[in-house]
């Protein structure tokens, strides 16, 4: 199988790609990511470049090829970049940078503790020092590829090195310090339940709508699971019970508002989840003390709000939905 896809992989444009990444983490671009594969005839290596903050997290990767801005490569096309930048053979990791920048203007050098990218950075730093050659490009994904024990250091060698960390974007702190609200909660669920939980996880009957180009539906993932304790742990931050405008009315890759779908998705979840066995706790912002939609922090007392939810759920004779505020409507399927 590697044999067959290096006779198509004469260029070594896509070496200069990897090391481009890393000159511009090291440059202060910290947002980048990356996802190579193999595309579905097994031809060609592919990758697509693109800036964290539009990580989406209904997709597994982060549904990179519906970024509005993105930089694409396959070794099919020999040296042309991102459709039509004709690069010489002897191209330099430096010029391959500057045409990310030019096709990526959004992008911005941000100190690296706010990307909420710090992790991958180092991680990529590993994966960079080990791709020497061609032999070498990593993979992430492909048909009936398993990608259970991480990428593949060069198709069909059986080298790997682990998944890339989880991005978990830099939310405004509160006074309590730094964390993310959500994780703040999980870990309460998980201390009262005396078990950590799946984070987002993603089941086969639970699915976002057809995206207009590609008519694929994502696995939506729900934030906490306890399968132990046939459980799903929800966390509504504010945007679930109010809008926010600027986010709201960004178009999604199914064609909807995303203030719409969110909606759509959450009505989703509380229908199908107890139909499919399982609790639904649904923990709001609101029910802590906050600030400006931020959980303040007070451990003793908002572990007690947690155990009283989980209680209740606890106590179901059948799954159902449980929480201190209005339940999502059902949507259709």
């Amino acid at each position: 199988m590697a044999e067959e896809l290096n006779l198509k992989m004469d260029s070594q444009l896509a070496i200069r790609i990897i090391e481009a990444v890393r000159l511009l983490h090291r440059l202060g671009y910290g947002g980048l990511r990356i996802l190579p594969g193999i595309n579905a005839s097994g031809t060609a290596w592919r990758i697509i470049i693109f800036n964290v903050t539009e990580w989406d997290f209904e997709g597994k990767y982060g549904s990179p090829f519906e970024a509005n801005e993105s930089c694409r490569y396959s070794t099919a096309g020999n040296n042309v970049f991102n459709g039509d930048i004709q690069f010489p053979e002897d191209v330099s990791h430096v010029r391959v940078a500057e045409a990310i920048l030019d096709g990526m203007p959004s992008l911005q050098r941000t100190p690296l503790s706010q990307t909420g990218n710090e992790e991958y950075v180092r991680w990529y730093a590993q994966l960079a020092s080990q791709v020497h050659a061609l032999t070498d490009l990593p993979v992430a994904y492909a048909d009936y590829f398993d990608d259970s024990e991480g990428w593949e250091i060069g198709w069909g060698t059986g080298r790997r090195i682990p998944h890339p960390p989880v991005h978990v974007p830099v939310i405004e702190e509160s006074s309590s310090g730094a964390r993310r609200d959500e994780y703040y909660v999980l870990e309460l669920c998980a201390r009262h339940l005396g078990a950590e939980c799946e984070n987002q996880k993603t089941f086969p009957w639970l699915l976002g709508d057809p995206s207009k180009k590609s008519g694929k539906r994502k696995l939506l993932p729900v934030d906490g699971f306890w399968v132990d304790h046939d459980l799903v742990v929800e966390y509504h931050e504010k945007q679930h019970s109010e809008s926010v405008p600027f986010f709201d009315s960004k178009i999604t890759a199914t064609g909807m508002p995303r203030g719409e779908q969110r909606k759509l998705y959450d009505a989703r979840k509380a229908q199908q989840i107890p139909e499919n066995g399982y609790d639904l706790v649904i923990i709001d912002y609101r029910d802590f003390a906050h600030r400006k939609g931020k959980i303040i922090g007070d451990p003793e007392e908002d572990q007690q709000i947690v155990a009283d939810l989980l209680d209740r759920a606890s106590k179901n004779a059948s799954p159902g939905v449980i929480s201190n505020y209005e339940i999502p409507q059902n949507s259709p399927r």
